[in-house]
């Protein structure tokens, strides 16, 4: 896949949720012409965002738990390749050391 198509899935995926977004801002915004400002109750407003504010932080928290998460499996791994390339380097440079021979082994096979 390049990272044209991928960009564009991930832009897609955006442009859906946003778009997600905006309808429910709108079904909010007509219950609340419905009601009109009189029967509207005078606190509604805050509670929404308040209970909005409190789901963003909870969002907050769960981005920054995973955050951390990622940081840690990334230390092992990470030190993981870099003993697997000391290994591979070290595995490549014997090989060249090593002259192996280019007829089949076969061949010396003490044919009687």
């Amino acid at each position: 896949m390049s990272v044209e198509t991928r960009q564009s899935h991930t832009l897609a995926g955006w442009t859906e949720m946003f778009a997600g977004f905006e309808r429910n801002l709108d079904q909010w915004l007509a219950r609340l012409v419905e009601l009109g400002p009189e029967s509207a109750p005078q606190h509604a407003e805050p509670i929404a965002l308040q209970g909005f504010e409190e789901r963003l932080k909870r969002l907050q928290t769960y981005l920054d738990r995973a955050e951390a998460n990622a940081e840690q499996a990334l230390a092992p791994l990470t030190t993981e390749i870099q003993s697997l390339r000391q290994w591979l380097e070290k595995l490549n440079s014997a090989r060249s050391r090593f002259d192996w021979p280019r007829e089949n082994p076969l061949q010396f096979r003490d044919s009687a």
